[in-house]
């Protein structure tokens, strides 16, 4: 019998104590198209894959040391650039590797968020 397990990620979610303030940041910061917000919960399209938002009275702590979200900037460089603008502040600046660029941000509840360019995309199309 198959297993009956998908293996699709549904969405990735973060928790955040003011969900009005959240949605603002990841739509107007981030640029990320909101798909529908209810009660305590947004979510929002990344070509494709779902990205939320739970309102919650109290974060915990282990959130910020778990899993996060790195979202694909192409140049990074410019990516970086333009937050910083928006008031972003890096918590790592970008750094290079064998699999990637990598550079990474809070948003306003601490949650840390990536941006990955992979490699050999110096100069995208």
């Amino acid at each position: 019998m198959d297993h009956p397990l998908t293996h699709k990620i549904a969405f990735v979610h973060y928790g955040t104590l003011d969900l009005d303030r959240a949605v603002a940041f990841y739509q107007n910061v981030l640029g990320l198209k909101l798909m529908f917000k209810v009660d305590a919960w947004a979510e929002f399209d990344l070509d494709g894959q779902r990205l939320a938002l739970r309102r919650v009275d109290r974060l915990e702590a282990e959130a910020h040391a778990g899993a996060m979200v790195h979202l694909e900037a192409r140049p990074i460089e410019l990516v970086v650039e333009v937050l910083k603008n928006k008031g972003v502040a890096f918590i790592h600046e970008t750094e290079e590797f064998p699999y990637g660029k990598l550079a990474t941000f809070l948003d306003p509840d601490g949650n840390r968020i990536g941006l990955y360019q992979p490699p050999d995309e110096k100069n995208p199309a």
